[in-house]
C-alpha cells in the first residue's frame, strides 16, 4: 500500500512537471497492481485530457467515478472534458451535482455558467457568473466570462465595462488582453482592439495568438495589407497555426486573389472548429473521375448553397457524382441538379466511390478567377414550380408585387452584426402598393406584432410555410416573390441562387463575409442580387433608408410591367 502510494504521489510530481509520458508510465504501473485504484483512474483521465486525448479520459474519469461518485474533483474535471466534447447538457449534470452538496463552489458555479454559455443559455450563465462574483467580487476569469455573457446578450457597453474591470484587475495579463480585444472586434470597435493587442504584444513580443489576433482586428477595420503583414508574423512564430492560414486565404479571397485564396483556405480542415471525415477515397485533384466524385457538405447551411453554384460545372469532370448535404436541402438540390445522386447527412453512401471532397475545395479548381464564374440569370436552384406558383396566386391574386424580408442571422459567432430589427425595414415596409412576406426562419411574431402596433403595417407570415425545417417550400415562397430584402444569412444564399432579384445588406467589421468581397455592389456568385454595405457605426436603418429608393423603383417596374397602377 506504501508503495503505491509513493507510486502515485511520483506520478503526479511528474504530471505537474509537464513530463506525461513518464507519469502514466507510473500511473499504469498503479492500474496494473490494482485496477480499481480511483485516484490512479482520475489522475490518468485528468493527464489524458491535458495530452489532447479527450475520449480516453473521459472513460477513465468515468470509472473513477462509478467506484467515488461524489468525488468534487473528479466530477469538475469530468464536466470539463464533456464540454471540450460538446457535451454540455451532460457537463451541467456533474456541475448540478456538486453544487447540491456545496452551493457556493465557484468552479462549480463558473464552470456551469459556461457549460450555459455553450448551450446559448446566455441569461443563465449570467447569474451563474453573478453568484461567483458575490463571493469573489475580484475573480478575474469570471468577470471576463461575465462580460463574454453581457455580449451574446447584446449588452454591449456592460460588457466593455465588465473587461475594463478585468484590465484594471490584471493589466498585465495578456490571456485577458486578448480576451477583452477579441470582444471588442467582434463589437466592431478594431480601434480599442488593437490598443488591447499592443499591449499585450509589448508584454510578450513572441506571442503569435496574439498577431493573429491582430490581424483580424485589422482585416475588420479593412486594413488588408496590416492585417496579412501581422499575420506572417504568427505563422514566423508557429508555421503550422491552422486558423491563421485560413484567415490569410479568406483574406485573399475577399480581395479576389483567388489561386491564393482558395489554397490558404484548405487549412480551415485542420482548425479547431473543423469536423474531420475520413474517407478511404482520396481527395479530388481536378483531373477526370473515371468513376464516382462524392462531394460532401461543410460549414453552414448558406454556405452549402453558396458553394453548391460549382455542382453543375462537375458534369464533366467525373463519370457520377454524388452530393452529401444537410437534409433540409436534399429535396430542392435534387430537382436542382437532375444528374447528381443527392443524399442527405447520416445516410450511408452508395457503393464505388472513387474520389472525394469537400464542397468548399472545388473552389480552387472550379473557380480559379472571376472569369471562371459563369452568370446564370436564372439561377442554379429550382423551386418547386407548381408550388410556388400557388404560393404566387395567394400572395398576388390582383398583380401586387411581393417583397420578401429577412432582418435575422443565427450564426452563432457573428449573427449579431449581422442582424437587423424588423423596425429597421420601416422604409421599405412604407413603399407602397407591395406586400410583405415574412421569409426569416425562427419566430418572428412578436416582432411583427410589435411592428404593426407602431406603425400600423403588417408582414405577413404564411403558417403552411415553415421558413426553418421546410427548406424546399422557403424556396417556393422565394421563387413567389418578386424581390427579396434581407441581411446576410442564409435566406440572402437562396434567393440569389434561385435567382431572384435579391437586395443584401451586409455588416461592416468581422461580420462581412468574404463572399461579400471588399467593394463590389454586385456578387459573382448570383447575378441578380446587390449588395449594400453598412459603413462603421451606420445604423442599420440608414443603411436600409438609403436603399429604399431603388428597392421602389423594382416595384414600379414589377406594376408596370404587370399592367397595374403604379
Amino acid at each position: 500500500m506504501q508503495h503505491l502510494t509513493e507510486m502515485l504521489r511520483r506520478a503526479l510530481h511528474l504530471q505537474q512537471q509537464g513530463q506525461f509520458d513518464e507519469a502514466e508510465k507510473l500511473y499504469n504501473k498503479v492500474l496494473k497492481i490494482n485496477p480499481n485504484h480511483f485516484d490512479a483512474l482520475h489522475l490518468l483521465g485528468l493527464l489524458k485530457h491535458q495530452r489532447g486525448d479527450n475520449a480516453g479520459a473521459l472513460g477513465l474519469i468515468e470509472a473513477a467515478l462509478k467506484i467515488n461518485p461524489t468525488y468534487p474533483d473528479a466530477l469538475l474535471n469530468y464536466g470539463t472534458v464533456l464540454s471540450v466534447l460538446s457535451r454540455h447538457e451532460e457537463a451541467l449534470g456533474c456541475y448540478d451535482r456538486i453544487l447540491a452538496a456545496n452551493p457556493y463552489s465557484p468552479t462549480a458555479l463558473n464552470n456551469r455558467g459556461n457549460a450555459l454559455s455553450s448551450l446559448r443559455r446566455h441569461e443563465e450563465a449570467l447569474a451563474c457568473y453573478d453568484r461567483v462574483l458575490a463571493l469573489k467580487p475580484d475573480d478575474a476569469k469570471t468577470l471576463a466570462n461575465r462580460a463574454n455573457a453581457l455580449r451574446d446578450l447584446e449588452r454591449v457597453e456592460e460588457s466593455i465595462a465588465c473587461f475594463r474591470r478585468v484590465l484594471a484587475l490584471r493589466p498585465d495579463d495578456t490571456s485577458m488582453l486578448n480576451n477583452c480585444g477579441n470582444t471588442l472586434a467582434l463589437l466592431n470597435r478594431p480601434d480599442e482592439a488593437l490598443a488591447c493587442f499592443d499591449r499585450a504584444l509589448q508584454l510578450d513580443p513572441n506571442d503569435a495568438e496574439t498577431y493573429h489576433n491582430r490581424g483580424n482586428a485589422l482585416l475588420a477595420a479593412e486594413r488588408h495589407a496590416e492585417a496579412l503583414a501581422c499575420f506572417d508574423q504568427a505563422l514566423a512564430l508557429k508555421p503550422d497555426h491552422a486558423k491563421c492560414h485560413c484567415d490569410i486565404g479568406l483574406a485573399h479571397l475577399a480581395l479576389e486573389d483567388f489561386a491564393k485564396g482558395w489554397k490558404k483556405y484548405e487549412w480551415r480542415l485542420k482548425t479547431a472548429a473543423a469536423k474531420p471525415r475520413d474517407f478511404a477515397q482520396p481527395r479530388w485533384n481536378g483531373e477526370y473521375v473515371k468513376g464516382t466524385l462524392l462531394v460532401w457538405g461543410e460549414q453552414g447551411l448558406g454556405d452549402e448553397i453558396l458553394y453548391a453554384s460549382m455542382i453543375p460545372d462537375l458534369a464533366g469532370h467525373a463519370d457520377a457524382v454524388v452530393l452529401e448535404v444537410e437534409p433540409r436541402l436534399v429535396a430542392l438540390f435534387a430537382r436542382s441538379f437532375p444528374g447528381v445522386r443527392v443524399i442527405g447527412r447520416g445516410e450511408p453512401f452508395p457503393e464505388g466511390i472513387t474520389a472525394q471532397s469537400p464542397i468548399a475545395s472545388l473552389g480552387q479548381y472550379l473557380r480559379p478567377n472571376l472569369e471562371k464564374f459563369p452568370r446564370r440569370e436564372g439561377g442554379y436552384l429550382k423551386a418547386d414550380r407548381d408550388r410556388a406558383a400557388g404560393l404566387r396566386r395567394r400572395l398576388s391574386p390582383n398583380g401586387e408585387t411581393v417583397i420578401g424580408l429577412s432582418w435575422i442571422s443565427k450564426n452563432f459567432v457573428l449573427g449579431q452584426m449581422k442582424t437587423a430589427r424588423l423596425s429597421d425595414f420601416e422604409p421599405v415596409l412604407r413603399l407602397p402598393g407591395a406586400r410583405l412576406v415574412d421569409l426569416q426562419y425562427g419566430d418572428t411574431l412578436a416582432e411583427r406584432e410589435a411592428v404593426k402596433r407602431a406603425t400600423g403595417l403588417v408582414v405577413e407570415r404564411l403558417d403552411d410555410i415553415d421558413n426553418t425545417n421546410d427548406l424546399d417550400g422557403l424556396a417556393a415562397l422565394v421563387a413567389a416573390c418578386d424581390l427579396v430584402v434581407t441581411v446576410s444569412n442564409t435566406t440572402a444564399h437562396l434567393a440569389g441562387a434561385l435567382g431572384k432579384p435579391t437586395v443584401v445588406f451586409v455588416p461592416s467589421g468581422q461580420g462581412r463575409l468574404w463572399y461579400w468581397f471588399h467593394e463590389r455592389d454586385d456578387s459573382p456568385w448570383y447575378a441578380r442580387l446587390r449588395i449594400k454595405r453598412q459603413s462603421k457605426g451606420q445604423p442599420w436603418t440608414n443603411v436600409i433608408g438609403s436603399a429604399a429608393q431603388e428597392i421602389a423603383a423594382v416595384v414600379r417596374e414589377q406594376k408596370q410591367s404587370s399592367g397595374a397602377p403604379a
